[in-house]
């Protein structure tokens, strides 16, 4: 997201002059690795975006929705995607 921010800053001249952002994802673990019935799951995340800019409220708004459309992690959460998994061991295919 911050790299996302830091394009669409540029391209449309709005200076940022402090970014910080924190991200807190919650999970749970149920099972036994022991019986192989162990699974994780990701609960959800919490982000906190904080910014110190001269510019006007309604051009930041903007820039930040821009840059979370932009952002290939906050699609990787937000939407469902295939995932295509190749295993190799000793060179030999497992998958």
């Amino acid at each position: 997201m911050l790299t996302q921010l830091a394009r669409v800053s540029e391209a449309r001249h709005i200076e940022l002059d402090e970014i910080a952002m924190t991200v807190s994802p919650r999970f749970t673990q149920e099972g036994s690795i022991m019986a192989d019935t162990v699974q994780s799951r990701l609960i959800d995340i919490d982000t906190s975006l904080e910014i110190t800019t001269s510019a006007p409220r309604e051009e930041v708004a903007r820039l930040i929705a821009t840059a979370e459309r932009m952002c290939f992690m906050m699609d990787a959460v937000r939407e469902p995607h295939d995932i295509r998994t190749r295993i190799t061991v000793n060179g030999e295919t497992l998958t």
